[in-house]
């Protein structure tokens, strides 16, 4: 984890979601992550789609180690580019369906941010890869983006699915 900043600050410069920067989360998303997570003092998260390193650098204030994975090398390059001041990140180039990307891994994780590809099957298979990483003694947590968006309903399918089957929520 980055030195203790505020809440405020672990925003500043960070782009809105606009036409120019669609493939981000919103500055509400990022906020209500923040909000949530800020004095949970979790060790390790784990980014699953890091496109450009937005998400990934707020993360990085969370949590004490960030690995997230990418499969476009210029997208990952420009989260290095992004997030060059940060050490405590992880970049990994990789395929996240596939299961060798995941050899290097700590065997669990506090949280999975699920940002990657919003279709049903794709989604499906974030949140059971996330579970694989399920600490029995101290939980964990899933992160999801666009579960509301009204053009992504194989997130909210999925996530609706996954509650249904006994995954937990708790709410900000």
């Amino acid at each position: 984890m980055q030195q203790l900043i505020s809440r405020q600050d672990i925003l500043k410069g960070l782009p809105q979601k606009n036409l120019d920067n669609k493939d981000t989360t919103s500055l509400k998303w990022k906020e209500d992550l923040i909000e949530f997570f800020y004095d949970k003092n979790l060790n390790n998260c784990l980014e699953i789609g890091t496109c450009r390193g937005v998400t990934t650098r707020v993360l990085s204030y969370l949590f004490n180690e960030v690995y997230t994975i990418e499969f476009n090398p210029g997208r990952l390059n420009d989260a290095r580019d992004f997030c060059n001041d940060l050490d405590n990140i992880h970049y990994i180039l990789g395929d996240v369906y596939a299961d060798d990307t995941y050899s290097a891994f700590p065997d669990t994780f506090d949280a999975v941010v699920i940002d990657c590809m919003h279709l049903y099957p794709q989604v499906i298979a974030d949140i059971n890869r996330a579970l694989s990483f399920f600490d029995k003694d101290k939980g964990i947590y899933l992160i999801f983006d666009d579960y509301g968006h009204p053009e992504s309903i194989g997130v909210k399918t999925a996530v609706d699915e996954a509650i249904q089957s006994g995954l937990a929520v708790e709410a900000a």
